[in-house]
């Protein structure tokens, strides 16, 4: 790649509440979760990088707050991240994570 060179690529983000749907309370905490991530990614040769947020949402039972931990991956083949959404969301017992596709522009300097 040439300096100041841009290549075109997908960003995908997958986001993950670490409630448990069962308890409806966080039984893993980010520390465990990273420890799970950095497993599979590691396993697969993924890189990724970890962002820890807040995020809120409504359920069968109201509404509630959770730590959210967003992944984002660059550079992966589509069939890997649902796989690795899927793990993800069976790891932590969650309803469900939520996916996201962007196509973007990246440079490495």
């Amino acid at each position: 790649m040439k300096d100041n060179q841009f290549d075109k690529g997908i960003k995908y983000e997958i986001f993950v509440g670490i409630k448990d749907k069962d308890m409806y309370q966080e039984i893993l905490n980010v520390n465990d979760f990273k420890k799970i991530l950095t497993e599979i990614c590691t396993e697969n040769k993924i890189g990724f990088s970890l962002l820890t947020q807040l995020g809120g949402y409504t359920h069968g039972k109201g509404y509630t707050t959770e730590t959210s931990l967003r992944v984002v991956i660059i550079g992966v083949d589509e069939k890997e991240i649902m796989i690795l959404a899927e793990r993800l969301k069976k790891e932590v017992n969650t309803d469900t994570v939520l996916i996201t596709k962007t196509e973007i522009e990246y440079n490495f300097i």
